[in-house]
């Protein structure tokens, strides 16, 4: 009968983590298709709807103020007239000639303006709106973020093949007897970490090419001071017989 691999908790979580990332690469994988989906449209709203609207806008604004100046010459020149004709007879040729400067002034003033518009303000307003445009250009860009990474590959721990010939050489030995594989030989990683009361040294050790730590004595030592507590196999390693001392052997959780 062979014992359990003691590895075989690990391996599986290693299992389940990796069905859980792969699940979550998955869920991420579409949720970043809807944000690619998503950014594509609005890269045509921007460019499309949203550029027109903008220049719509500033075409509405600049016919806007060329109504605003056609309405300043009306009532400039209905002023002038009506000034010319108030003082036909008897104002001074001085204040007629002043009143048509101003008036031509006013004009120009609004030419100008008209000008301005058709011009530098035009260059502007296009700056402005192509300013806008990459600058939503980026915040789509940005909110689109980056494909979901699979990242490195989960690692699923060896079988301990040490530690499971042990468990079974144990169990086995449990079967007909007491005894636990004891021999300082088969073990790694030792450790002293106190002495029992009778005066077995106790140490924390691992079993050869094992990642589980366990707590007990060596075998070795054993015999020199309670020989009939120690067995030993046809492969010559030592057992001990934890019954007949006062440690008890257990993993180190």
């Amino acid at each position: 009968m062979c014992a359990p691999d003691p590895n075989a908790g690990r391996r599986e979580a290693a299992r389940q983590e990796n069905k859980k990332r792969t699940a979550k690469f998955y869920s991420d994988s579409i949720k970043q298709w809807n944000k690619e989906s998503d950014f594509k449209d609005n890269i045509n709203n921007i460019l499309g709807l949203g550029a027109s609207r903008s220049r719509s806008d500033f075409d509405a604004f600049a016919l806007s103020e060329q109504g605003k100046g056609m309405l300043d010459k009306e009532n400039a020149a209905k002023k002038y007239f009506q000034q010319a004709a108030v003082n036909e007879g008897g104002r001074s040729r001085n204040f007629k000639g002043s009143q048509k400067s101003a008036y031509f002034a006013k004009l120009a003033e609004v030419d100008r303006k008209q000008y301005a518009l058709a011009t530098v303000g035009e260059a502007k307003a296009g700056t402005k709106i192509q300013r806008g445009l990459e600058e939503q250009l980026r915040t789509n860009r940005t909110n689109l973020g980056f494909n979901p990474q699979f990242g490195p590959a989960t690692m699923l721990p060896p079988k301990d093949r040490a530690g499971q010939f042990m468990n079974t050489v144990s169990f086995g030995m449990s079967v007909v007897s007491p005894f636990i594989g004891s021999d300082v030989r088969i073990k790694d990683n030792i450790q002293k970490i106190g002495k029992s009361i009778d005066g077995y040294n106790i140490y924390k050790f691992r079993y050869n090419n094992s990642t589980q730590e366990y707590i007990g004595v060596m075998a070795q030592e054993v015999q020199r001071k309670k020989p009939e507590a120690v067995a030993k196999l046809n492969n010559d390693t030592y057992m001990v017989d934890y019954s007949q001392i006062d440690v008890e052997f257990r993993e180190v959780a």
